[in-house]
């Protein structure tokens, strides 16, 4: 175990810190787990993950929180660097440590959720305005990897997002109706302008978080997209209040037709958990499919 632990804070060092001390401190979710070191440059967070493809995973993730920094709009771990584990199997990703408490100023994330959706949008014409919907690199919702191929519409990027997740399930009824819903899903968007914005991708209530009195957000699986699209996977599990809602839709007014296109994004998540953790999530993924058409 020593030399496990000696190659760690080699591969740390390497990195470009100086001094590193384990801390004992850990935690992880359902993917990845992770470690709490004391470094010259103060604390950072390891994540690890010891399975194949973890690699393309942290990546993504790397990509999403630099992207989400760039804005300016709302606090991220800053990531540091994704590099092969030095313990066995698998990739970490070494980021920087915050002492997240829970969220109670909702209004507060509300509001800079919403800065991170109208960020893109308010460079129109300028440079660095991103025109298309998707992402520069392949992300992952958990563990899946997801295309983000760039499409200049929307609707068709959505499209062939649920379609990915479709396939996955292999399950005959749902690819029996799958055309016959595909062909409907442009009804839901019919008289919207949709403008490419910066999504987190993942937000449900557990990555969310606050760091002193300011709103962070983590564990992300970034692309260009709807705005609403975030706000899918926040009804579906809850957690949010209305203090959340009300600031952020004091900046980004709902549009009509937006309680359907809620449960069509909640949709890829019922969709990509189906996958995930298996047919517990398949009536319920049904009931959506059923209800739009």
């Amino acid at each position: 175990l020593d030399s496990l632990h000696q190659e760690m804070e080699e591969c740390l060092k390497k990195l470009g810190f100086g001094f590193i001390k384990r801390t004992g401190q850990g935690g992880g979710g359902c993917i990845s787990q992770g470690e709490v070191f004391n470094t010259d440059k103060g604390k950072i967070f390891v994540k690890k993950n010891s399975k194949k493809g973890a690699d393309v995973m942290f990546k993504g993730e790397m990509r999403s929180l630099e992207e989400i920094e760039s804005t300016n709009t709302i606090k991220v771990p800053h990531p540091i660097a994704v590099t092969d584990n030095p313990e066995g199997p698998g990739t970490i990703f070494v980021m920087e440590y915050l002492d997240m408490k829970y969220l109670s100023n909702q209004a507060a994330l509300g509001e800079a959720l919403a800065k991170l959706h109208l960020h893109n949008r308010s460079r129109e014409g300028q440079e660095g305005y991103v025109e298309e919907f998707g992402f520069d690199t392949k992300t992952c919702c958990g563990f899946i990897p997801q295309d983000n191929s760039w499409q200049s519409d929307w609707v068709t990027y959505y499209k062939s997002k649920l379609g990915e997740q479709v396939k996955l399930t292999k399950d005959e009824e749902l690819l029996g109706i799958w055309p016959r819903f595909h062909e409907k899903i442009g009804d839901y968007f019919e008289g919207l302008t949709i403008k490419p914005s910066l999504l987190h991708g993942d937000l449900w209530s557990g990555n969310a978080s606050q760091c002193g009195d300011k709103p962070v957000i983590f564990d992300a699986a970034a692309f260009y997209g709807h705005d609403e699209y975030d706000l899918g996977i926040a009804k579906m599990f809850g957690g949010f209040d209305r203090d959340f809602y009300s600031a952020y839709h004091s900046l980004i007014p709902k549009q009509p037709g937006f309680e359907k296109r809620n449960e069509l994004y909640q949709l890829f998540h019922q969709l990509n958990h189906w996958n995930h953790f298996g047919s517990g999530y398949r009536s319920s993924s049904m009931r959506i499919i059923k209800n739009l058409m």
